[in-house]
Protein backbone atom coordinates (compact mmCIF):
# COMPACT_ATOMS: atom_id res chain seq x y z
CA UNK A 1 0.00 0.00 0.00
CA UNK A 2 1.09 3.28 -0.78
CA UNK A 3 1.44 6.10 1.65
CA UNK A 4 -1.24 7.92 -0.47
CA UNK A 5 -3.86 4.66 -0.49
CA UNK A 6 -2.42 4.84 3.46
CA UNK A 7 -3.68 8.26 4.26
CA UNK A 8 -6.91 7.71 1.95
CA UNK A 9 -7.64 5.09 4.29
CA UNK A 10 -7.52 7.24 7.77
CA UNK A 11 -9.05 10.40 6.00
CA UNK A 12 -11.60 10.79 8.57
CA UNK A 13 -9.30 10.26 11.95
CA UNK A 14 -8.40 13.99 11.15
CA UNK A 15 -4.41 12.93 12.11
CA UNK A 16 -1.26 15.61 11.21
CA UNK A 17 0.72 15.04 8.48
CA UNK A 18 3.66 13.76 11.05
CA UNK A 19 1.85 11.46 12.77
CA UNK A 20 0.61 9.62 9.56
CA UNK A 21 4.10 9.80 8.39
CA UNK A 22 4.44 8.30 12.04
CA UNK A 23 1.79 5.67 11.23
CA UNK A 24 2.71 4.85 7.95
CA UNK A 25 6.80 4.27 9.08
CA UNK A 26 5.38 1.35 11.51
CA UNK A 27 3.05 0.00 8.81
CA UNK A 28 5.77 -0.49 6.62
CA UNK A 29 7.84 -2.16 9.69
CA UNK A 30 4.85 -4.58 10.33
CA UNK A 31 4.26 -5.21 6.18
CA UNK A 32 8.42 -5.93 6.24
CA UNK A 33 7.76 -8.80 8.83
CA UNK A 34 4.86 -10.27 8.09
CA UNK A 35 6.27 -10.37 4.22
CA UNK A 36 9.97 -12.05 5.58
CA UNK A 37 7.58 -15.03 7.32
CA UNK A 38 5.96 -15.37 3.79
CA UNK A 39 9.10 -15.25 1.94
CA UNK A 40 10.61 -18.40 4.89
CA UNK A 41 7.06 -20.49 4.13
CA UNK A 42 7.48 -20.03 0.36
CA UNK A 43 11.35 -21.41 0.55
CA UNK A 44 10.27 -24.27 2.54
CA UNK A 45 8.24 -25.04 0.09
CA UNK A 46 10.32 -24.61 -2.87
CA UNK A 47 12.84 -27.03 -0.47
CA UNK A 48 10.55 -29.60 0.30
CA UNK A 49 7.52 -29.44 -2.87
CA UNK A 50 9.46 -28.19 -5.13
CA UNK A 51 7.74 -25.31 -5.57
CA UNK A 52 8.45 -23.06 -8.87
CA UNK A 53 5.38 -20.55 -9.23
CA UNK A 54 3.02 -18.88 -7.01
CA UNK A 55 -0.37 -17.18 -7.37
CA UNK A 56 -0.26 -13.17 -6.18
CA UNK A 57 -2.80 -11.56 -5.53
CA UNK A 58 -3.25 -7.86 -7.69
CA UNK A 59 -1.71 -9.72 -10.50
CA UNK A 60 -3.75 -10.02 -13.41
CA UNK A 61 -3.08 -10.55 -17.32
CA UNK A 62 -3.88 -7.18 -17.75
CA UNK A 63 -1.26 -5.55 -15.70
CA UNK A 64 1.51 -8.54 -16.04
CA UNK A 65 3.65 -6.95 -18.50
CA UNK A 66 3.67 -4.13 -16.04
CA UNK A 67 4.75 -5.82 -13.24
CA UNK A 68 7.38 -8.11 -14.95
CA UNK A 69 9.29 -5.12 -16.36
CA UNK A 70 9.04 -3.68 -12.46
CA UNK A 71 10.25 -7.04 -11.63
CA UNK A 72 13.21 -6.57 -14.17
CA UNK A 73 13.69 -3.39 -13.14
CA UNK A 74 14.74 -4.35 -9.28
CA UNK A 75 16.29 -6.81 -10.32
CA UNK A 76 19.04 -5.05 -12.01
CA UNK A 77 19.20 -2.12 -9.04
CA UNK A 78 22.77 -1.50 -7.54
CA UNK A 79 21.47 -1.08 -3.64
CA UNK A 80 24.25 1.50 -2.83
CA UNK A 81 26.38 0.44 -0.14
CA UNK A 82 27.47 4.07 1.56
CA UNK A 83 25.00 5.68 3.80
CA UNK A 84 24.93 9.58 2.44
CA UNK A 85 22.06 11.27 2.15
CA UNK A 86 21.40 9.96 -1.29
CA UNK A 87 22.11 6.64 -0.55
CA UNK A 88 19.70 6.09 2.09
CA UNK A 89 17.28 7.61 -0.37
CA UNK A 90 17.76 5.11 -2.70
CA UNK A 91 18.11 1.63 -0.01
CA UNK A 92 14.64 3.76 1.38
CA UNK A 93 12.78 3.90 -1.73
CA UNK A 94 14.07 0.34 -3.04
CA UNK A 95 13.11 -1.42 0.40
CA UNK A 96 9.46 0.49 -0.14
CA UNK A 97 9.34 -1.14 -3.63
CA UNK A 98 10.03 -4.08 -3.09
CA UNK A 99 7.34 -3.85 -0.07
CA UNK A 100 4.84 -3.20 -2.05
CA UNK A 101 5.54 -5.59 -4.83
CA UNK A 102 5.23 -8.36 -1.65
CA UNK A 103 6.76 -11.14 -0.82
CA UNK A 104 6.40 -13.60 -3.81
CA UNK A 105 8.00 -10.80 -6.32
CA UNK A 106 10.98 -10.95 -3.36
CA UNK A 107 11.66 -14.42 -4.50
CA UNK A 108 11.38 -13.55 -8.16
CA UNK A 109 13.86 -11.15 -7.73
CA UNK A 110 16.05 -13.25 -5.93
CA UNK A 111 15.69 -15.91 -8.87
CA UNK A 112 14.33 -18.51 -6.23
CA UNK A 113 11.31 -18.30 -7.95
CA UNK A 114 10.72 -19.31 -11.67
CA UNK A 115 7.35 -17.33 -12.08
CA UNK A 116 4.76 -15.65 -10.47
CA UNK A 117 1.38 -16.26 -11.70
CA UNK A 118 -1.72 -13.99 -11.89
CA UNK A 119 -4.85 -14.94 -9.69
CA UNK A 120 -6.90 -12.25 -10.67
CA UNK A 121 -9.59 -11.53 -13.25
CA UNK A 122 -9.08 -7.81 -14.14
CA UNK A 123 -12.63 -7.06 -14.45
CA UNK A 124 -13.77 -8.60 -10.94
CA UNK A 125 -10.42 -7.07 -9.36
CA UNK A 126 -11.10 -3.78 -10.68
CA UNK A 127 -15.27 -4.07 -9.43
CA UNK A 128 -14.11 -4.67 -5.91
CA UNK A 129 -11.70 -1.94 -5.52
CA UNK A 130 -12.78 -0.18 -2.27
CA UNK A 131 -10.77 3.13 -2.85
CA UNK A 132 -13.71 4.70 -4.32
CA UNK A 133 -12.73 7.87 -6.93
CA UNK A 134 -13.75 10.10 -3.78
CA UNK A 135 -10.73 8.57 -2.38
CA UNK A 136 -12.39 6.95 0.67
CA UNK A 137 -12.43 3.33 1.52
CA UNK A 138 -16.27 1.41 0.78
CA UNK A 139 -16.22 -2.33 0.59
CA UNK A 140 -18.98 -3.99 -1.39
CA UNK A 141 -19.27 -7.44 -0.16
CA UNK A 142 -20.43 -9.02 -3.19
CA UNK A 143 -17.52 -7.71 -5.75
CA UNK A 144 -15.26 -9.37 -3.62
CA UNK A 145 -17.27 -12.81 -3.04
CA UNK A 146 -17.39 -12.45 -6.92
CA UNK A 147 -13.59 -11.49 -7.41
CA UNK A 148 -12.77 -14.89 -4.58
CA UNK A 149 -14.62 -16.99 -6.92
CA UNK A 150 -12.89 -15.90 -10.08
CA UNK A 151 -9.48 -16.63 -8.19
CA UNK A 152 -11.16 -20.29 -7.77
CA UNK A 153 -11.60 -20.55 -10.94
CA UNK A 154 -8.21 -19.33 -12.54
CA UNK A 155 -6.05 -21.65 -9.68
CA UNK A 156 -8.77 -24.90 -10.92
CA UNK A 157 -7.46 -24.53 -14.74
CA UNK A 158 -4.08 -26.08 -13.67
CA UNK A 159 -4.17 -29.56 -11.55
CA UNK A 160 -1.14 -30.44 -8.84
CA UNK A 161 -0.02 -27.94 -6.08
CA UNK A 162 -1.12 -24.46 -6.13
CA UNK A 163 0.49 -22.05 -3.75
CA UNK A 164 -1.44 -18.79 -3.38
CA UNK A 165 -0.10 -15.25 -1.30
CA UNK A 166 -3.41 -13.60 -0.14
CA UNK A 167 -3.92 -11.01 2.36
CA UNK A 168 -5.23 -12.11 5.84
CA UNK A 169 -8.71 -11.09 4.97
CA UNK A 170 -8.95 -13.56 2.32
CA UNK A 171 -10.31 -16.80 3.39
CA UNK A 172 -11.23 -19.03 -0.09
CA UNK A 173 -13.16 -22.13 1.79
CA UNK A 174 -16.49 -20.48 1.92
CA UNK A 175 -16.23 -20.22 -1.95
CA UNK A 176 -14.74 -23.96 -2.37
CA UNK A 177 -17.96 -24.82 -0.60
CA UNK A 178 -20.28 -22.84 -2.47
CA UNK A 179 -18.89 -23.61 -5.96
CA UNK A 180 -19.28 -27.61 -4.68
CA UNK A 181 -15.05 -27.94 -4.90
CA UNK A 182 -15.24 -29.55 -1.32
CA UNK A 183 -12.81 -32.36 -2.80
CA UNK A 184 -9.88 -29.62 -3.35
CA UNK A 185 -7.64 -29.83 0.12
CA UNK A 186 -7.30 -26.01 1.03
CA UNK A 187 -4.58 -25.04 3.84
CA UNK A 188 -5.03 -21.53 4.73
CA UNK A 189 -1.36 -20.27 6.64
CA UNK A 190 -0.80 -17.24 8.83
CA UNK A 191 2.40 -16.27 10.52
CA UNK A 192 2.99 -14.97 13.99
CA UNK A 193 3.86 -11.72 12.17
CA UNK A 194 0.86 -11.23 10.94
CA UNK A 195 -1.41 -12.49 14.18
CA UNK A 196 0.65 -10.07 16.17
CA UNK A 197 -0.61 -7.26 13.59
CA UNK A 198 -3.89 -8.35 13.93
CA UNK A 199 -4.20 -8.90 17.52
CA UNK A 200 -2.59 -5.73 17.83
CA UNK A 201 -5.19 -3.67 15.85
CA UNK A 202 -8.16 -4.66 17.90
Amino acid sequence: MSKEDYAADLSDSKLSESEIDKRYFEFLNDVEAIQKEQRQIVRYLIKKHKVRSVYMEGLTEKNLSAFNSFIKTLREFEVPEGDGALDLFFKEQYRRDCLQMGAAAQLLISNELKTVVPLENAEAFEAANPIGKDGKIQFDEKAEEKREDEMIKILMKRNGLKVIVLGGGHDLKNNLERMKLGSVLYVRVSGKQYERVVKDEK
